[in-house]
């Protein structure tokens, strides 16, 4: 483990024209034949090797909190949220497919689409099947105050089609959550106690409907995430709680309860034995054993002092996972390094590595699929606070708290090593 966090170079912003709908930045594609990434053996890189910044996005958030981001399935580009309810894909920088990096070249990175919604954000989801020499799997879904599911086009930023939940009563309800199942052949909504299911290929109000919460047994609360393992089960959180569903039928099969807040992030292990779970405003991140339930294997220690939602990531390989602070470190755990033994409490993984990456909130993180490249956004929103003096000015903002709003890409200086 690093001795001190170290406070990483920025590059500086660019001019960015920043408006409408639906809106192509350039006339290019999400992404280039150059930069296209193609299947391959899954590798392991070391994610406990202190990276270096590459490239970033200031100016598009110069206004604006980011929100989260999420790689291509194909790892062409990038989806990034903000607090301007808007959808960004940055493109994958050439820089990175070339043989030798000159880092003088890495320029801020400039979005070439973006797409608004009428509300906020809630959730976001890319096409499991996403391959960008295919623009019919190049889409994306997303979900809004007041509005319904909405599928957009990756390539020209156009409304495919909506996803439209309604409730008992026959209104219009927007979802808290969205998640594709593995294969993509069905989307799935959370709501208050009710998780709706659609099938990707029939748009429209024809959904299935799950209950979470019969009679006060199973589920309460809003369903906040989703997470799918390869097993054939699904999980979903809701405040406090975990519950794994059966994919097929959405029976219940266990409830895991841990966290202290509403649980925000899921994350199955590649061979779905274990499951990382997160939680609003809550320091630890859970791996729960699924083969001895109720038990708690390890946790993992972050510092989460706002409500937002906190992103961390796990790599393809299952042996790093890496998150988010809200004091602006990014923290990588090994974990195949064994916990510590506590009394009286859950076994406890040590970091492996952390470091400074932003002069915020790191509140979205996510890993590249093929190359040792991962990206970070920061932000969150600032309350005035009552002035102390005799000025006319009632509420004042403190000074010495930071304002970064912004994406960053890092890379990784090693060699991969194929996985086990």
């Amino acid at each position: 483990m690093a001795d001190e966090p170290v406070v990483a170079e920025e590059t500086g912003p660019t001019d960015l024209d920043d408006s409408s709908n639906c809106e192509l930045f350039t006339s290019e594609s999400p992404q280039d034949d150059n930069t296209h990434m193609s299947d391959t053996v899954v590798t392991s890189f070391n994610y406990c090797t202190k990276p270096i910044q590459v490239c970033g996005a200031w100016k598009a958030f110069s206004k604006f909190i980011t929100r989260g981001c999420k790689w291509s399935p194909d790892g062409s580009c990038l989806l990034t949220n903000s607090d301007d309810c808007c959808l960004r894909i940055f493109n994958l920088p050439a820089v990175l497919c070339q043989q030798q990096i000159d880092w003088n070249e890495a320029e801020e990175m400039v979005p070439v689409l973006k797409c608004s919604e009428s509300g906020l954000i809630y959730d976001y989801a890319w096409f499991p099947g996403m391959n960008s020499n295919d623009p019919a799997t190049c889409c994306f879904a997303s979900t809004s105050t007041r509005n319904p599911v909405h599928l957009w086009d990756a390539y020209t930023g156009e409304l495919r089609c909506s996803y439209r939940p309604y409730n008992h009563l026959d209104e219009p309800v927007a979802a808290h959550s969205i998640a594709f199942d593995s294969c993509g052949e069905k989307l799935y909504c959370g709501f208050d106690k009710m998780v709706r299911v659609f099938d990707v290929a029939r748009p429209g109000r024809c959904f299935e409907e799950r209950p979470t919460n019969v009679k006060k047994m199973g589920q309460p609360g809003i369903i906040s995430c989703f997470a799918f393992s390869p097993l054939g089960v699904y999980a979903a959180g809701s405040y406090c709680k975990t519950a794994v569903y059966s994919e097929s039928d959405g029976v219940l099969q266990f409830i895991l309860s841990g966290h202290h807040g509403g649980v925000t992030h899921l994350r199955f292990s590649p061979d779905g034995q274990q499951l990382y779970s997160g939680g609003r405003k809550d320091a630890e991140i859970l791996c729960w054993d699924l083969r001895n339930l109720g038990k708690v294997l390890y946790c993992m220690k972050r510092t989460v002092t706002t409500h937002q939602r906190m992103y961390f990531e796990l790599s393809r390989c299952g042996n790093y996972l890496v998150s988010g602070n809200s004091n602006g470190i990014v923290t990588v755990w090994d974990l195949q390094v064994e916990p510590l033994e506590l009394e009286d409490c859950e076994p406890l993984k040590k970091p492996g590595l952390f470091f400074k990456a932003h002069d915020d909130c790191v509140n979205g993180i996510s890993l590249h699929p093929t190359m040792p490249v991962y990206a970070t956004t920061s932000g969150q929103r600032k309350f005035p606070e009552l002035s102390d003096d005799d000025s006319d000015t009632l509420f004042t903002f403190n000074d010495s708290e930071k304002v970064d709003n912004s994406l960053k890409l890092w890379l990784i200086d090693d060699r991969p090593q194929d996985a086990v």
